[in-house]
């Protein structure tokens, strides 16, 4: 709606991504047989550096999550007339008696369910836009779908999020943190019958995300047509106030059930990930206790995490960006400082060059994300190159010391 389709570029990266990850780190997990995604930096490292990449994708995995709930809790708010903070209280609450109620199995069976929903309500509000006799063809700025990035010169090509390598690098990293070295996914990955069933599922999962880009991206370009360009208070009311005033009777229900079942789908699996990350990479002499005992610290654990995304999403204050970009830009804040570590995890390393390299990167993507105009497609790469240039520099010094001794 505000913007067109060049979205897309990231999204190619998005299946860029996810091939490497399926070619090159899921071979490792299956080799290593790990149990979650962190293991393999404990074979690889130590158990300290287990724990400290567990800890960042706990913290980082709260933030863009608690953005995530904020969002979808806005046309509860919308329709019921409570607060977006009641919504989020509500939404959470008719969340959690599933989370508890299941393990991995029917977490993937439900969030399937979900999904033809979620599908289903997009379809349905495209099926409407159509019937309005609304004309999304009209604009043809709205249709580009690339950019080379360098309208204001070069100095734009890394100040403008959305172009071809930016895209493409950028997503492409950024799927390699999110699909290779995070809990989330790779705990389901990790529970296909074997590495080919798990890279097959990998790579069609990345077209799967490109085909329902686009569709939201049509949507999008559809309602500014429908709405002609009007303006509103935050990006993410618009798709929210189109449901409630515009969709007849039934259909708003089918869009409604839409976004709250990617809502849930996303809130349920990431809070089982915390869980199992949590319970199997920072307290993992439970491990041993009796599988009853086992379930119950997990739920305990998962009610600790739920109110913490509730309390991240009663923060969030910002309306005037989309929340999907808010929550990829906290996601590439540390995320190229994972991605190095792994690759890192590959070559002839030691650990304290490895985690020299991670603290550089945090660093070094903070201040470029607080002190320059760098677009936040260029984070992921930028603490990629730090980790892996830092490390191999400590590396290289130390020989150097070691020789001269």
């Amino acid at each position: 709606y505000t913007g067109n389709f060049t979205f897309m570029q990231l999204a190619f990266g998005y299946v860029v991504g996810r091939i490497l990850v399926a070619f090159f780190l899921l071979p490792a997990y299956f080799r290593g047989q790990c149990e979650t995604v962190y293991a393999f930096l404990e074979k690889r490292f130590s158990r300290r550096m287990r724990l400290f990449a567990a800890l960042v994708f706990q913290l980082t995995r709260l933030l863009a999550t608690g953005v995530r709930l904020y969002a979808t809790a806005l046309p509860l708010a919308l329709i019921s007339g409570w607060s977006v903070p009641v919504a989020v209280l509500v939404f959470a609450a008719l969340t959690l008696p599933y989370i508890f109620s299941g393990g991995l199995r029917s977490g993937v069976w439900v969030e399937s369910v979900q999904a033809v929903v979620y599908l289903a309500g997009a379809l349905a509000a495209v099926a409407v836009l159509y019937a309005s006799g609304s004309d999304p063809f009209v604009r043809p700025e709205k249709w580009v779908f690339f950019s080379g990035g360098t309208t204001g010169g070069w100095r734009s090509f890394f100040t403008e999020p959305l172009h071809l390598v930016a895209g493409i690098c950028g997503g492409a990293l950024l799927t390699i943190s999110s699909h290779g070295t995070d809990q989330l996914i790779v705990q389901k990955v990790l529970a296909c019958r074997n590495l080919r069933d798990a890279q097959k599922a990998m790579i069609a999962s990345g077209i799967l995300a490109d085909l329902q880009f686009l569709l939201f991206l049509f949507i999008g370009v559809w309602l500014f047509a429908f709405f002609n360009g009007q303006q509103f208070a935050s990006p993410d009311a618009i798709f929210p106030q189109f449901i409630v005033a515009h969709l007849p009777a039934g259909i708003t229900g089918l869009v409604l059930a839409a976004i709250f079942a990617t809502g849930q789908s996303t809130l349920s699996a990431t809070v089982t990930a915390l869980a199992s990350s949590t319970m199997l990479d920072l307290f993992p002499q439970h491990a041993h206790t009796s599988e009853r005992r086992r379930i119950q610290i997990a739920q305990l654990f998962t009610l600790f995490w739920t109110v913490g995304i509730v309390a991240i999403a009663f923060l969030f204050t910002d309306s005037q960006n989309p929340v999907v970009v808010v929550a990829l830009k906290l996601s590439s804040l540390v995320a190229g400082a994972v991605v190095g570590l792994y690759i890192l995890g590959f070559l002839a390393v030691a650990e304290k060059a490895a985690f020299a390299g991670f603290m550089v990167s945090v660093v070094g993507v903070g201040l470029a994300a607080f002190f320059t105009p760098l677009a936040w497609t260029w984070y992921v790469p930028l603490g990629t190159v730090l980790a892996l240039l830092t490390a191999l520099a400590v590396t290289v010094f130390h020989k150097l010391i070691s020789r001269g001794r």
